[in-house]
């Protein structure tokens, strides 16, 4: 199902494959221990995956939209552990920075962050504030020359890792979400920042996702990111690509899920033959192939297109709600195929129930995307 990309992307994916390969057999130790042998994020180092989107320059592979989709659906058959820490730099805290940052900032974080030694997370979401970040309550108030920052942050990933910290607030909140909201880089080393609890979850992230505290953390004038105001434009400007991504992840998943299922298909006995004899077993392989199918082309069209400087958001939400529904009853009918066994830990059909479910939530629910498209296409 390559054949539409282009050579050098065929290659990366094909390296990223054999990656894959050898490193699922850690699978086991991590679901038995919960901890991640080092030589998962070493060979993601060392393979160049933390510097994917970083530009040349700065130490990393400048890859598109479209390689990087490309590569994010061989990388998700992966349990989304080992590679959790990519999220953020394939998303909008780093296209955020590489966008909009200053030359100091990008010099001073985006060759750690290629290397691996810089790790970063993007704090926009907050306990009240999901899916409408105009209701955010963290403020930036100006202080002398510099900023006080004040609020919280929810449902962050790598917050605890992070060096860090990609965080959005209010500084003219009259001025509404669209005008009064501005982006600051701020190191985790800051007085009064705190990570005050592990929020654990079903699956994806391990040991889970964190919530942050801002309690009066002074930073610099040179903190703020871009321009003073326009944190709202740059949060959803990043959210294109990391929607892309998502729907990338759902795809993997999703092929994963059917390979897995065609397999347990041909070997499962039932009534004296196997189950892949059965009209209905068939038919399931079929919709799983065709929706699978259709989400990667999907995707790689979208990531194509913007890579041509098409940045239409609703393409980007188009790929995102497709793939990642398509993923889910993908993945839901595998489950279905193993019968029993699917519902047990240990089988990869399993974890990936577990873990594709956040895809249609995460950096925008399958509503926001709905919502998002209808906004575009009846502008």
């Amino acid at each position: 199902m390559d054949f539409e990309l282009p050579d050098e992307v065929k290659e990366f994916c094909e390296v990223t494959r054999t990656i894959v390969r050898d490193l699922l057999p850690y699978e086991k130790e991590f679901q038995d221990t919960g901890v991640i042998a080092p030589i998962v994020r070493q060979t993601l180092v060392d393979n160049g995956f933390f510097g994917l989107s970083i530009p040349e320059e700065y130490g990393g592979l400048g890859l598109g939209a479209l390689a990087q989709a490309a590569i994010q659906m061989e990388l998700a058959h992966l349990p989304p552990q080992f590679w959790t820490e990519l999220r953020p730099l394939m998303g909008p805290a780093a296209r955020n920075l590489i966008y909009h940052g200053s030359d100091e900032q990008k010099n001073a974080l985006l060759p750690g962050m290629a290397a691996g030694d810089i790790p970063i997370c993007f704090a926009l979401t907050e306990p009240n504030s999901g899916s409408d970040p105009s209701s955010m309550r963290t403020t930036a108030r100006r202080s002398g020359n510099g900023w006080v920052i004040n609020g919280s942050k929810t449902y962050i990933s790598n917050g605890k890792n992070a060096k860090y910290v990609m965080v959005y607030a209010y500084t003219d909140k009259a001025a509404g979400a669209r005008s009064g909201i501005s982006a600051f880089l701020m190191p985790a080393s800051t007085p009064g920042f705190s990570v005050s609890g592990t929020i654990q979850l079903m699956g994806t992230a391990s040991p889970g996702v964190y919530e942050l505290n801002f309690d009066n953390c002074e930073l610099p004038a040179d903190a703020l990111v871009g321009e003073e105001g326009r944190g709202f434009h740059y949060a959803l400007e990043g959210l294109n690509e990391g929607r892309m991504n998502v729907g990338a992840t759902a795809v993997g998943m999703g092929e994963f899920a059917t390979e897995l299922a065609r397999e347990e298909a041909k070997v499962r006995p039932a009534f004296g033959g196997v189950i892949s004899d059965f009209q209905a077993i068939r038919h399931y392989l079929a919709n799983m192939t065709t929706d699978m199918r259709a989400a990667r082309l999907m995707v790689l069209d979208a990531a194509w297109r913007y890579d041509q400087g098409e940045k239409r958001r609703e393409l980007a939400s188009m790929a995102k709600l497709f793939a990642t529904e398509a993923g889910w009853r993908t993945v839901d009918t595998a489950v279905q195929i193993f019968g029993g066994a699917g519902y047990c830990r240990g089988y990869a059909v399993e974890r990936l129930y577990r873990d594709i479910r956040i895809t249609r939530i995460y950096e925008g629910s399958s509503e926001i995307q709905r919502n998002t498209i209808a906004r575009e296409i009846l502008r």
